[in-house]
């Protein structure tokens, strides 16, 4: 049956295939020919754009696909304030050329209007024009919601039909207030809290009394030294796909406070420094005060108090230390 057709997390290896399945309806809509006047180039500028930010969302968000490559989800996790991705004006400039600034205008428009707050953002679902895609579009969203709902946040999207619109409407999506791209064309955002109560208004839809994880009980799978996090907010996707690999499985991953202290010294971004302390499967950890002799110890043998903490951290968790440099 359709709606048994199981849904996977996409990985690096997967980028092509999403970026073809979001940009066959894109390159066909209007806010794609205003962005793209040019149809002959149109579909290689949008692959190119489409591909910056699905690569950063495998960084910073994750990633659905139907296993037979027909539909696919590409979600944010806006726990805290997004960075774009690296190097984002120069890619951009590269790929669009003389049409970057409608690009740009699109980004501030739509930032504009996206609400404000901690929750998970599909930024991009699209579905292949094949039989059954009403039930591939619901299984998919189906699936992809339950994942996001792991962390008790909201969700938000912007449907650009009515009829995506009404199926997020069946998911537990409600509308927020529509509004007009550069284009002329309306888009209407959707709002799903986990109790599916609409939010009073845009700039509270994740309001104080969200509930929040409970992380007492999870174990720590994995401790980030003070090179990993580095790598994290340099936009390294072996970080990010570790860190990834952890939250699904229903884990932890550990940010001892001196390497976070190290990092914070050097760190070229600290907004996507902030996202990885504010990630719902991160754990700052402190050294136990009954274990400063160990530290010591460990210290005296590794020549650094930060690598000391995080091998200390990882002797105590039972886990490993991902390190963001060969040989550490």
């Amino acid at each position: 049956m359709i709606n048994n057709l199981p849904v996977c997390r996409a990985h690096w290896h997967d980028i092509p295939d999403i970026v073809d399945l979001v940009v066959d309806p894109f390159a066909d809509s209007t806010i794609g020919a205003w962005l793209v006047p040019d149809e002959h180039r149109r579909r290689v500028i949008l692959s190119a754009v489409v591909r910056i930010w699905t690569e950063h969302a495998l960084l910073f968000g994750e990633a659905c696909l139907l296993q037979d490559r027909s539909a696919a989800a590409v979600w944010l996790h806006r726990y805290g304030p997004i960075s774009p991705p690296s190097g984002y004006g120069k890619r951009l400039a590269v790929a669009c050329g003389e049409y970057v600034d409608r690009f740009l205008h699109l980004d501030d428009v739509l930032h504009t209007h996206r609400p404000e707050g901690p929750h998970n953002h599909l930024a991009f679902f699209a579905v292949a024009p094949k039989p059954y895609r009403a039930s591939r579009a619901s299984t998919l969203l189906a699936t992809s919601n339950a994942r996001m709902g792991q962390v008790p946040l909201p969700t938000y999207t912007e449907a650009t039909t009515l009829a995506d619109r009404d199926l997020y409407a069946r998911h537990g999506y409600v509308p927020l207030a529509p509004f007009t791209l550069p284009d002329g064309s309306t888009i209407y955002p959707m709002w799903r809290t986990p109790g599916q109560r609409r939010p009073r208004d845009r700039s509270s839809p994740a309001g104080r009394d969200q509930p929040t994880p409970t992380l007492n009980d999870l174990p720590i799978r994995l401790i980030l030294d003070t090179s990993a996090i580095l790598a994290f907010t340099e936009g390294s996707t072996a970080v990010g796909e570790a860190i990834a690999k952890v939250a699904n499985e229903g884990s932890l991953f550990g940010l001892p406070v001196m390497c976070l202290a190290d990092a914070a010294r050097s760190v070229a971004d600290t907004d996507r420094l902030d996202l990885l302390v504010n990630h719902p499967a991160a754990a700052v950890l402190t050294v136990d005060p009954l274990q400063w002799k160990t530290l010591a110890a460990t210290h005296h043998a590794v020549g650094r108090l930060d690598t000391a903490a995080a091998l200390l951290a990882a002797a105590t968790n039972d886990c490993r230390v991902l390190a963001g440099q060969p040989g550490q």
